[in-house]
């Protein structure tokens, strides 16, 4: 068995070991749905809408929220290989490093997609989410903001000698840039300012690409550009994620 395969067979273990915290960030955005659905509504009709239902807003956007907060998973998932051995343990086996990060990766992918694919499918039956675009192209897009999540939490791991640092970037990064990048407002209601700024957070672009298919009959080259600036966040954090990475450094202060 490769070290791919073995890292993610382990780390897939550890996850059905430890599923209350996905399923707590599941959850949570269906519950504070309703909440916003009025004013989300009311701000989609005066912008052009009018059989909106604030559904093509909040859903989305609580996804991609809840999504960046679970980067904290990933974080907790490297830690956690640290603190019982389970590293060490297979760096000692003729693997590459490559391998074993890209095997914890793929395990943490598979939660981000599971995560978001459920808000979405949830919120389609039970608060009428119902997008006018390409089914295909939104699953595409789920896929690109999963993917960007995990290189974003692998590149925390790596730059981060502490995983408790490595933890309050996540949350404060995380939140800073789905609430920038229109998680709970559509950026259009920003100040001219903010607009600007939200360009500069990956989260502008998967709900943009979101938004475009939710409200409008729109396909894959219509949120191309989207896709585009997303997979630049991706390997902007990949890449940094490649060159400060150090397999034989231990991740202390996880608890």
């Amino acid at each position: 068995m490769t070290g791919f395969a073995t890292m993610l067979r382990v780390s897939l273990r550890i996850q059905r070991g430890d599923l209350a915290t996905p399923v707590v960030m599941a959850a949570l955005p269906l519950i504070l749905t309703p909440f916003l659905l009025p004013g989300a509504q009311a701000q989609l009709q005066a912008s052009g809408y009018p059989s909106a239902t604030g559904a093509e807003q909040v859903v989305p956007g609580f996804a991609a929220l809840f999504g960046f907060l679970a980067v904290q998973q990933i974080v907790t998932g490297f830690g956690r290989e640290h603190q019982w051995g389970t590293w060490e343990r297979l760096r000692a086996a003729p693997v590459s490093a490559g391998a074993l990060v890209l095997g914890r990766s793929t395990a943490c992918l598979l939660v981000q997609l599971a995560q978001l694919t459920f808000v979405i499918a949830v919120g389609a039956l039970v608060f009428g989410y119902r997008p006018q675009g390409s089914p295909a192209a939104i699953a595409l897009v789920l896929l690109a903001l999963a993917v960007m999540l995990v290189a974003f939490g692998v590149m925390l791991v790596a730059v981060f000698p502490s995983s408790e640092h490595a933890l309050v970037a996540a949350s404060l990064g995380g939140m800073v840039m789905a609430g920038v990048g229109g998680a709970l407002a559509p950026v259009s209601s920003f100040p001219g300012w903010a607009q600007a700024v939200a360009h500069a957070s990956p989260a502008y672009w998967a709900l943009d690409a979101m938004r475009t298919l939710s409200l409008e009959p729109a396909g894959l080259a219509d949120v191309a550009p989207a896709l585009g600036a997303l997979a630049g966040f991706t390997t902007a954090f990949a890449l940094v994620a490649a060159l400060r990475f150090r397999p034989a450094q231990r991740k202390a202060g996880l608890r």
